[in-house]
């Protein structure tokens, strides 16, 4: 970074949420340069590496889509050493509100425009905040910023990104009460910071954020900041008794139901069963096997 006004390359995302982020970037860019930053935007298609399109020389790199894609430009930021700017383009949008920074894209940029005549205020609005780093076998590492989860999670998640609804936690509840149509809890085994765990059942997740689906807090009381990850299990219990358990998941209130079993974590190593599918930021992420790694201070944010 040099003289003059602060630079923010914006990469926005031409996919996600059929293309809300494209319908809304204009405004985004014209309350970012109202408040003097100097804009250069970048708009991503099906084809682009978005963690390849981070400008290290930008004081702030701009994230504008759905929680993948701010996750993969999440990690062009860790590699390259820039600031990530996450800015809400997508569906669920779940990393900006575990942030604080909200779902609306236009006061998110309308937060950050006094920064732009303020260059010396930015540092003071930077953290660094936690991530996971998933490992497939013959894969490179990926990082992930929200929630892992297999099972019927998962599916639901799956489902949702199927359906035409525009409303994050409308979608995801249908998603989650259509999974349970077809899906029963399966066997599956991990190995937690060098403990073999039963996580059969219902729901089996590896947690940073603690959020997904639009804002469902599955994990409360989880910290981006606090170096550790919580798994977050249910077990194969019988459907009449998960039917209202996955309620409280979907309406967030399910931080004190026994059956809802969290525990901290660094490493979650999943083993069985071969080829189930897992899904983190609302994207399929790996099949196991695979491990989880906390990846502590990964990636320095602008609040």
């Amino acid at each position: 970074m040099g003289p003059g006004r602060p630079a923010m390359r914006l990469l926005v995302s031409s996919m996600s949420a059929g293309g809300r982020a494209l319908r809304v970037g204009p405004a985004v860019v014209a309350a970012l340069r109202g408040g003097g930053w100097g804009v250069e935007v970048v708009v991503t298609t099906a084809g682009d590496d978005p963690a390849s399109m981070v400008d290290p020389g930008a004081d702030a790199v701009g994230a504008l889509g759905g929680d993948g894609f701010v996750a993969a430009v999440a990690q062009g930021c860790h590699d390259r050493g820039a600031v990530l700017a996450p800015m809400p383009g997508g569906r669920g949008n779940d990393l900006c509100r575990a942030l604080g920074v909200g779902a609306d894209p236009l006061q998110r940029a309308s937060g950050l425009a006094p920064l732009g005549s303020d260059r010396g205020a930015i540092d003071g609005s930077v953290r660094a905040i936690d991530g996971m780093w998933v490992r497939g076998d013959g894969a490179g590492r990926r990082l992930a910023l929200g929630i892992v989860s297999l099972g019927l999670d998962a599916r639901a998640n799956l489902l949702a990104n199927r359906s035409v609804l525009s409303n994050g936690p409308l979608a995801y509840a249908y998603g989650a009460f259509a999974a349970l149509a077809t899906h029963r809890p399966a066997p599956i085994r991990a190995r937690v910071d060098g403990e073999e765990r039963d996580l059969s059942g219902w729901i089996a997740s590896v947690s940073n954020s603690g959020r997904f689906g639009g804002g469902i807090a599955l994990v409360p009381g989880a910290d981006m900041c606090d170096g550790v990850l919580e798994v977050c299990h249910v077990g194969p219990i019988p459907t009449r008794s998960a039917l209202p358990v996955l309620a409280r998941v979907v309406a967030g209130r399910g931080a004190h139901d026994p059956r809802i079993r969290v525990s901290s974590a660094r490493l979650v190593e999943f083993l069985e069963p071969q080829g189930m599918t897992a899904m983190a930021d609302g994207d399929v992420v790996a099949t196991v096997p695979f491990t989880v790694e906390v990846a502590s201070e990964v990636v320095r944010v602008l609040v």
